[in-house]
């Protein structure tokens, strides 16, 4: 593969669309192979490895939706009048069968006695000397929850490649269930290159700037279910970067890289991947992030992220993210897009999709964006300030106010 044209360019016949370059690095990204028991404290957001059944019905028996009294549903009339013959609490059943002419005070969720399948609430009747008197009808059946209304045993509750949410984690519990198999995490390694990158804490010196995609980084995949190992910043040199990368691929499932896959001299990364491994492409039309490297080395995948931090986080939420949760054995979804009023005039070159740093709001009953202002890629405080992806087609000059525009809202790709 010839890696000579510049990145600069701001069109490429040989550039993948973002499409075209997502498909290719999902075509061979597939779960993980292996798996392992989890008790619920540590569960969520796990991919689930085999389907969960119900081994019980929910609820178990007939109970009451809410505060009241039960009674036969033939005794639900206005004016009637019945004897108050117990209580049946959550926890504390009343384990006798109700009599005709009777009654019996029942709370929420405790369970409905045998002669009794109505419960009518206690607002609707006039309880005096330990009977009560029906205020109104009342129609027969009415507040009774049934076993097996929610869940019924047998029935496949949760599903292979299923992300565990913290609802599931409560549906798992109702049946008594407190261990389930799960996708083992993907080991991902992670590194920087640049000898221009001081550590946090130390002065800068002249021609300087602290690393901060490595933290990025690790906060990015904080919120996935992988194990991660970061190697640090790596030295601008080509034994240094082939070190770190033969030490990742003998170990992880997807490497992770920012930096050193443009063209320039002290740019080994695709150099050495290409040499010693396998480079399944290496542009992309879009901005920011057009150097992205996809292929493998060792064992694992690799992603090779630009250097500038804008482009890091772009290139993770719409290629890594996706990576990540195919590998996790769940299947990625298209991020969610809308359609936005520009509250300003928007350029761009044709030639690459643009992502533009946009701050999406709510006015007047329609969403509007705009522009945090200066977009190029090293500016990362953009990021901080933006909630949303303004996306330019290609093949446009750009955007003008007023117009409508397809916006990405970050909490659907990070």
């Amino acid at each position: 593969m010839n890696i000579s044209p510049s990145c600069m360019d701001e069109t490429d016949p040989n550039a993948l669309t973002v499409e075209q370059a997502l498909q290719r690095i999902l075509e061979r990204c597939g779960p993980v192979d292996g798996s392992e028991p989890v008790g619920l404290h540590d569960v969520l957001d796990r991919v689930l490895a085999t389907a969960v059944t119900a081994r019980l019905d929910v609820p178990p028996a007939r109970n009451s939706a809410m505060d009241g009294y039960a009674l036969s549903g033939a005794e639900s009339r206005e004016g009637t009048r019945l004897r108050i013959a117990g209580v049946s609490a959550a926890g504390h059943p009343w384990d006798d069968t109700l009599k005709p002419g009777e009654c019996l005070r029942i709370l929420t969720g405790a369970v409905v006695p045998e002669g009794a399948d109505t419960v009518v609430m206690q607002e609707r009747v006039t309880a005096r000397d330990g009977f009560i008197t029906l205020e109104a009808d009342c129609a027969p059946g009415s507040n009774v929850r049934h076993p097996g209304e929610d869940t019924r045993v047998g029935t496949e509750i949760l599903s292979v490649g299923r992300r565990i949410t913290a609802a599931d984690i409560g549906v798992l519990a109702s049946q008594g269930i407190g261990e389930v198999r799960v996708v083992r995490r993907p080991r991902v390694v992670f590194f920087t290159t640049g000898d221009e990158l001081a550590p946090l804490g130390q002065p800068l010196k002249h021609g300087q700037i602290h690393d901060s995609n490595r933290y990025t980084l690790r906060a990015l995949l904080s919120r996935y279910p992988v194990d991660f190992i970061d190697l640090g910043v790596v030295a601008d040199t080509e034994q240094a970067v082939r070190d770190a990368l033969a030490r990742a691929g003998q170990t992880a499932d997807l490497i992770l890289t920012t930096g050193g896959v443009s063209v320039g001299d002290a740019d080994f990364v695709t150099r050495l991947l290409q040499r010693e491994g396998e480079v399944g492409f290496w542009k992309v039309a879009m901005k920011p992030g057009r150097p992205l490297a996809f292929g493998r080395f060792g064992q694992a995948l690799f992603l090779g992220l630009p250097g500038n931090p804008v482009s890091v986080m772009a290139t993770f939420s719409l290629f890594v993210r996706p990576a990540l949760l195919r590998l996790c054995g769940t299947e990625p979804e298209a991020p969610w897009t809308l359609r936005a009023r520009l509250l300003e005039d928007l350029r761009k070159s044709p030639g690459r999709t643009d992502f533009q740093r946009g701050i999406l709001e709510r006015r007047q009953g329609e969403w509007t964006v705009r522009s945090t202002g200066g977009q190029g890629s090293h500016q990362l405080r953009s990021m901080s300030l933006a909630n949303a992806y303004i996306v330019l087609p290609s093949e446009s000059r750009g955007a003008t106010t007023g117009d409508e525009v397809d916006v990405i809202p970050f909490h659907s790709v990070f």
